[in-house]
């Protein structure tokens, strides 16, 4: 009968193996929760001290685990508390320097100083804190160290449990695509002037815009205060039929076989009005949409916006058929690709109704979530916001402060620190 000898594991196998099975312990793993790519057997085995061949490449694959490109020296001295150290205090040591070590803190350079600046200490504490060295009891600062760290909280909230004990019913605020409310922005105000200049004027606007800006909201507020208006809400299917069409119901005309007479009818009825026609989307429309509206437009003489991307520019100043569209525009500001930092400041304190505890309100701060949404208030709004009240409802107390906007943006959104 043969026997198969364990392998005999080095000083330095051996205290990787004794430092990763503390790991594992503080943490609660168990072998199939490491996902390292090796059988379960093997780690089992290499964690028991009972491998038969040379465990290294496993060693190495659960340290890159557990500890990333931390040194045993590393894990030793943070291993080593001080006595005033519960064990709640050595396992929440242990989250707080896996955290400092994940990509996504150090891609955003948040290190012990840092930490140390944003809560008035020195990072010399700060290290003592972390590394078990702190000689008074540390609970509260590494609490106060992990409210910096911990990653964003996304779950939606239970809305069945109660909040406890506080003086008034904290207020809930919720943001549900389609049911967002009206917040007036630059983006609005300009659609406002472009579909007033066409009215007033009788002849053709242009506004166009990146996507994102809230064009279609700015649209639908204007024909909701303005009852004259006639929106048309194109598409990649929409034509000259189409927009026949969508005519023809909106002025309460019956619909003629031929397009010729849908025509004529839509004239008469739009004749010596002040009515105001609405192409929304208009750079999606198929070429031949807009022959109709230039044709209504100069017989009816009534005004007609289009309003769409920026690609709406590049067809009517490029390509031939647009051309006498162009030349009977009478305002046509320039594209716009961003909203103002006024804007996102807006819209982000009007839609929270004042729920949100932020750790700065100041210019710099405005500039950074500007530019961390790139300008664009769906990214706010329909992305951003609906996570940042979630987070707030669970931990109303916490400040939302770069590091958490850049967890969301990380966890949920597939996007970098900025």
């Amino acid at each position: 009968m043969s026997y198969k000898i364990p392998f005999t594991y080095s000083d330095e196998q051996t205290l990787r193996v004794e430092l990763i099975n503390q790991e594992m312990s503080t943490l609660g793993l168990t072998p199939e929760k490491l996902t390292c790519g090796y059988a379960l057997q093997s780690i089992k085995e290499t964690l028991a001290f009972t491998c038969t061949i040379d465990p290294q490449k496993i060693i190495d694959a659960l340290w890159q685990e557990l500890f990333n490109e931390a040194s045993i020296n590393d894990i030793k001295k943070r291993n080593d508390f001080n006595k005033s150290y519960s064990k709640a205090d050595r396992d929440l040591c242990t989250r707080i320097c896996l955290r400092l070590q994940s990509p996504e803190i150090r891609d955003q350079n948040i290190t012990s100083a840092s930490i140390a600046a944003s809560m008035g200490k020195s990072a010399a504490t700060i290290s003592q804190l972390i590394n078990g060295k702190y000689n008074a009891k540390p609970s509260k600062h590494l609490h106060d160290i992990w409210a910096i760290l911990q990653p964003a909280e996304l779950d939606q909230p239970k809305q069945a449990a109660k909040q406890v004990a506080e003086p008034e019913e904290r207020k809930q605020v919720s943001i549900v695509y389609g049911k967002v409310p009206f917040i007036p922005t630059s983006t609005s105000k300009l659609i406002a002037m472009a579909c007033d200049q066409a009215r007033q004027r009788r002849r053709f606007s242009v506004f166009a815009g990146q996507a994102g800006l809230g064009k279609t909201k700015g649209i639908s507020e204007y024909c909701r205060n303005n009852k004259e208006a006639i929106l048309i809400a194109g598409s990649e299917q929409t034509s000259s039929t189409q927009v026949l069409d969508q005519l023809i119901l909106a002025l309460g005309l019956s619909r003629c076989p031929s397009a010729y007479k849908n025509m004529q009818k839509i004239i008469m009825a739009l004749r010596d009005t002040d009515r105001l026609i609405i192409l929304d989307e208009a750079d999606k429309c198929k070429p031949n949409a807009l022959d109709p509206l230039r044709t209504i437009s100069d017989q009816a003489i009534v005004g007609v916006t289009l309003v769409g991307n920026i690609q709406l520019v590049d067809k009517l100043q490029t390509q031939e058929r647009y051309e006498l569209i162009a030349s009977r525009v009478c305002f046509w500001p320039k594209p716009i690709g961003q909203v103002t930092v006024e804007d996102i400041q807006t819209l982000f304190i009007e839609l929270t109704e004042g729920t949100i505890k932020l750790a700065s309100d100041d210019a710099a701060w405005w500039q950074w979530l500007h530019k961390r949404v790139e300008g664009n208030a769906r990214e706010l709004v329909e992305n951003l916001l609906p996570h940042v009240l979630n987070h707030a409802a669970k931990k109303p107390n916490v400040a939302i402060d770069k590091l958490l906007i850049n967890g969301i943006f990380s966890s949920v959104l597939n996007k970098p620190a900025v």
